[in-house]
């Protein structure tokens, strides 16, 4: 659970401050029900985290305090100063204990139970709690205290420390800090930066070298000192004394991916010369020497800030803001360009360099893992299993692969649909299976993975599968399709009419599935976001479905064509290829325009036809055609032009008028100031 612990100590911070602010209230207003519970809200979720975590002695005490606060929403314990007094020396415990969560060992709060056991049971005078309670909390410490050894008498023989840089000069305290990394397995070293002499921004690149490097380790110390560097009180050049465990070549590509960098130097000042073995045996040794006691110390002193929680519409509009910012870059851009001026060519290459790296910024710090949305149907799974008598094995990868929260929060309906029918319709019952000769036990996957500027999501069982020709026949008893049109149609646009509205196969309705009304969701849901579905189905064997989605719906990679004279976007998602064709090669099936192209016949369609625009009289002779994919099915589009690969800002289009009309994904501004349509492939054609 390690890489839940910064998540579980931020989330119960905040819980924590809920019970202090509470705590306050109720002490002003000892009649005011409504801060007993919030407060027990709080301390029952914070027991719930921690149960979850493993830390028992939190989920304890926590539990201990619950039980005490719904005696005083019974109005079986007054409220009073010494119950407000046991209360915040369990909020100080509990705040203690929360900050040395990562070092995994007990505390004795045996004590401090039967305090708040007496308080219930109304067997302690209230004037002792306080002192009682607080005693507790100075045995603990005081237990503590006697733990921690004093690390500046400890010598350490293994610690070889080499010259440090000439302009350094070491403290007591420096020095003894350099030993202690050492003996904690890291080695310290001195990094000297150089920034290009044509830097600008000399503060601002320094501030981010530092950031960088605070992530692979601790600075000891800066030369000339940060508070210099940041009024710039320096020439091009920078030192630090750094410890860590990364390699010198992790450390300086992680500076040198920084703009403006020249050269950065590294060197060893000091590291343990025993093995790696010795070190995690002294580490053990430290660990053995403090099992019985905690880790525990409070701290009147304000921690600082590591992170911050950021509402997702403040994001919104920084990303909004970014967007303007590109398309006022693609402005000058073009500007320059009609100017033909070498100066301002080079100002504008730092700016485009500089948006890039802010744009970056942005998009990653709207970036979350999509475990926090996979990691909720494991348990939804074996609920579906158990209620239809069937043996599933889920198996769940790429947990790590991240995605735009905007993304995240608008496709987890769409998995529920689609695992549901995997579970209901896809896995045979345990007697088919096994007449099948297929494992009791049916396979369930849900894999996410990148996909260069997209992330693939594939839903996949070894279940019954799907047959075309009883898609077929369902179509038609349904009246979607009539006979002659469903024989017509592939295996591959058999298998698609699934996504078609009231479109199921099931025989029976159930609680779970059935009424046709999931797969066009779950199809319209990920069109919406930019992405697309595929499927594939082998009967007997099993199927897969196929989401791709956009990494952030807010910047995308498009091709610009133009049609009639203006100029449309067209998602590089869709695409699959352009190629220039002859008329002549234009061929007719059934009044439909149709191309061959390496060995494939797919159907041709117009732009002018299709956006209803002005057509030339005289019919070209040489045609651009953009080929796209739609549900695994491609697509010819004919265009007047080509003008290349951008990446676009979306606007949404909010008005009332247009937000549902069908074929547009939305619209850009162009560098030259004006609007382009983003062509929405899946409902446009």
């Amino acid at each position: 659970m390690s890489e839940y612990k910064e998540i579980f100590k931020a989330e119960s911070e905040e819980h924590l401050q809920q019970l202090n602010d509470s705590l306050l209230g109720l002490e002003q207003n000892p009649n005011e029900l409504e801060y007993i519970n919030t407060m027990f809200r709080s301390a029952h979720t914070l027991k719930g985290m921690s149960a979850t975590m493993g830390f028992n002695t939190i989920s304890e005490l926590t539990h201990e305090m619950e039980n005490l606060m719904d005696m005083v929403r019974k109005s079986q314990v007054e409220v009073s100063n010494g119950l407000i007094d046991i209360l915040f020396e369990c909020l100080d415990t509990l705040e203690a204990l929360v900050e040395a969560a990562d070092s995994g060992e007990e505390v004795d709060i045996a004590h401090l139970q039967a305090t708040l056991t007496q308080a219930m049971e109304g067997t302690m005078p209230v004037q002792e709690i306080k002192g009682s309670v607080a005693a507790s909390i100075d045995t603990i410490q005081n237990e503590i205290s006697k733990e921690i050894p004093d690390k500046a008498a400890e010598p350490d023989a293994e610690a070889e420390v080499a010259a440090v840089p000439d302009n350094v000069e070491l403290s007591d305290n420096e020095k003894q800090a350099i030993k202690e990394a050492v003996d904690e397995g890291n080695r310290v070293i001195s990094l000297k930066v150089i920034l290009d002499e044509s830097c600008v921004l000399k503060s601002a690149r320094s501030t981010l070298v530092l950031i960088n490097i605070s992530k692979m380790g601790e600075i000891i110390k800066c030369v000339p000192t940060e508070a210099e560097l940041e009024d710039e009180k320096f020439d091009l050049e920078f030192t630090m004394i750094f410890a860590t465990k990364s390699g010198d070549e992790d450390i300086v590509g992680a500076i040198k991916k920084i703009s403006e960098i020249n050269d950065v130097i590294p060197a060893t000042i000091a590291e343990s010369s025993g093995t790696e073995e010795k070190a995690q045996e002294k580490t053990a040794e430290k660990s053995e020497e403090k099992k019985s006691a905690s880790a525990v110390k409070r701290s009147d002193a304000v921690k600082s800030i590591q992170s911050v929680r950021v509402n997702i519409e403040r994001l919104d509009n920084l990303m909004n803001l970014v967007g303007e910012l590109i398309i006022n870059k693609i402005r000058l851009n073009q500007l320059a360009s009609d100017l033909n001026a070498k100066d301002l060519d080079e100002s504008l290459a730092n700016l485009d360099r500089l948006t890039n790296e802010i744009q970056t910024e942005v998009m990653e710090s709207r970036m979350v893992p999509i475990d926090q949305i996979f990691s909720r149907f494991p348990r939804m799974v074996r609920d579906l299993a158990k209620s239809e008598g069937k043996q599933i094995n889920l198996i769940i990868e790429g947990k790590e692969i991240e995605l735009d929260r905007t993304v995240l929060d608008e496709i987890g309906d769409p998995l529920v649909h689609l695992l549901r029918n995997a579970v209901d319709h896809g896995i045979e019952s345990e007697e088919e299976r096994k007449q099948l000769g297929k494992p009791v036990a049916g396979l369930v996957r849900l894999a996410a993975s990148r996909q260069r500027n997209s992330v693939l999501i594939e839903v996949e069982d070894d279940g019954k599968g799907m047959a075309p020709g009883h898609l077929r026949d369902v179509a038609v008893k349904k009246g979607i399709l009539s006979r002659e049109e469903a024989d017509k149609l592939s295996d591959n646009d058999a298998l698609n009419l699934i996504f078609m509205p009231g479109f199921s196969g099931a025989k029976v309705v159930t609680d779970i599935s059935g009424r046709g009304v999931g797969m066009d969701a779950v199809k319209t849901k990920i069109e919406a976001l930019g992405g697309s579905v595929k499927i594939s189905s082998v009967p007997g064997q099993g199927s897969i479905m196929k989401l791709q989605l956009p990494l952030t719906v807010a910047i995308i990679q498009s091709l610009m064509v133009t049609v009639a004279g203006e100029t449309y976007a067209i998602p590089l998602g869709s695409v699959i290829r352009d190629v220039g064709i002859k008329a002549s090669d234009i061929k007719t099936i059934e009044g439909k325009e149709v191309i061959m192209l390496r060995g494939e016949v797919f159907p041709l369609l117009r732009l002018h036809d299709v956006l209803e625009c002005p057509t030339e009289e005289e019919e070209k002779q040489n045609l651009i055609v953009v080929v796209v994919e739609k549900m695994g099915s491609n697509i010819g589009l004919v265009v007047d032009g080509l003008l290349g690969q951008q990446e676009v800002i979306i606007k949404t289009l909010d008005n009332k008028l247009l937000k549902n009309m069908k074929g547009f994904a939305g619209a850009t501004i162009l560098g030259d100031g004006s609007v382009a349509l983003i062509l929405d492939i899946a409902t446009l054609i």
